[in-house]
């Protein structure tokens, strides 16, 4: 009878341990749903790839922020109301719209005024975001983009100066003058004409892009670079550049989406907070554009020269060194790979994170194995998870 008796108080416990258990396990399921800001990344049919995942690699950086590539036929289904911000990246912003359509358009717009949903475009989903007659745009930015027939203008590592409402938001920044963000082609804004709503400049562009023949001077100069516009319930966040894909800036995209979710600002580590790495611009003109050409030959060439090749690539800050630097973890000579993965990690580039697994995995040197474990470790850490 003793022994039965003991039997029962111990499944008691046991029971009442796990049911516990399980009750804490649901309460940190419902914080971490209180706390979770979800977001969309447009992606049209595969257009501008890389926009698509610089975008989707930088709000990775908070680690409560869910992030999914979303389509415009999943949009239409309601298979994207979950969302609480939508993201449309760089790449082609009438591509954007055309593939949205009218009805996917109009939703879009609904979900912003009617349900408070959020908003970011990047490049160019800030022509999408604009008031631009002429153009097939949203209206839910209260700007304008001008002088469009000069889009193709160039590209490069451009300044960018806070405004008094800029240092509120990136706190960070407050003490420099001057940062430093990509840019390729992105929009002229104004305010626009007759907008019922009206934007609230977070910093302005410093650089004066004309590098293609044709282009006219001082366009780019002293125009808005990052604004927010309050559309009814809904907020909207327009970026003329590319932090997303600037190593040391990318934090910039997480942060914005907070504010366009009306959420509190989250502080990101001092490993993605570097805005202090880059000190001058750098603006593709024809000599640049053969200076990049050079390097990237290099590529092809023996151990020495692709090891300079890549310095360089990454020192002129190159756009498409995303594109070059982490293939070179494949390289045959030991030298070059271990370069390769020590600027992966400078470039931030946490897209790359299956391939230097794959580059520890079929690595036979144990030193040179513990290395790339160790950028491997640093490159995981930027994820925020």
């Amino acid at each position: 009878m003793r022994t039965t008796l003991l039997l029962y108080i111990l499944i008691f416990f046991t029971v009442a341990c796990q049911q516990q258990g399980e009750n804490k396990e649901v309460i940190q399921n419902k914080k971490d749903s209180a706390t979770t800001i979800t977001v969309g990344v447009f992606n049209k049919n595969g257009d501008s790839p890389y926009c698509i995942t610089d975008a989707l690699e930088a709000v990775k950086i908070d680690g409560d922020i869910e992030a999914r590539v979303i389509s415009a036929a999943e949009i239409m289904s309601g298979a994207t109301d979950d969302i609480d911000v939508y993201l449309f990246p760089g790449g082609s912003g009438r591509s954007e719209t055309g593939s949205l359509g009218e009805q996917g358009q109009q939703k879009i717009i609904n979900l912003v005024k009617t349900q408070g949903k959020g908003v970011v475009g990047i490049c160019a989903g800030a022509y999408i975001l604009s008031e631009t007659p002429g153009y097939p745009s949203l209206d839910l930015s209260a700007g304008e983009a001008i002088d469009i027939e000069h889009d193709h203008r160039g590209h490069g590592l451009v300044k960018f100066s806070l405004t008094d409402a800029g240092k509120k938001i990136f706190p960070e920044l407050q003490g420099r003058e001057i940062n430093f963000s990509q840019y390729y082609e992105g929009p002229v804004l104004i305010p626009a004409k007759n907008s019922v709503y009206k934007y609230n400049e977070l910093a302005t562009m410093e650089s004066d892009v004309h590098l293609v023949e044709g282009t006219p001077a001082n366009m780019t100069n002293n125009r808005p670079f990052i604004i927010i516009t309050d559309v009814e319930k809904g907020r909207t966040a327009s970026v003329v550049g590319h932090p997303e894909c600037t190593p040391g800036m990318r934090w910039m995209i997480p942060r914005l989406v907070r504010v366009v979710a009306k959420k509190e600002i989250k502080r990101y580590g001092e490993n993605v907070v570097r805005p202090e790495i880059y000190t001058k611009e750098i603006l593709y003109t024809k000599e640049q554009l053969s200076k990049q050409r050079s390097a990237y030959n290099k590529l092809i060439g023996s151990k020495e020269d692709k090891l300079q090749g890549m310095c360089d690539i990454v020192d002129m800050c190159a756009w498409s060194a995303k594109k070059w630097i982490p293939p070179m973890l494949r390289d045959k000579d030991v030298e070059v790979r271990l370069l390769a993965a020590k600027l992966t990690v400078q470039l931030e580039r946490t897209d790359a994170i299956a391939d230097l697994k794959a580059a520890i995995d079929s690595e036979q040197d144990l030193e040179s194995k513990k290395q790339f474990q160790a950028y491997l470790k640093a490159l995981k850490e930027m994820t925020g998870k």
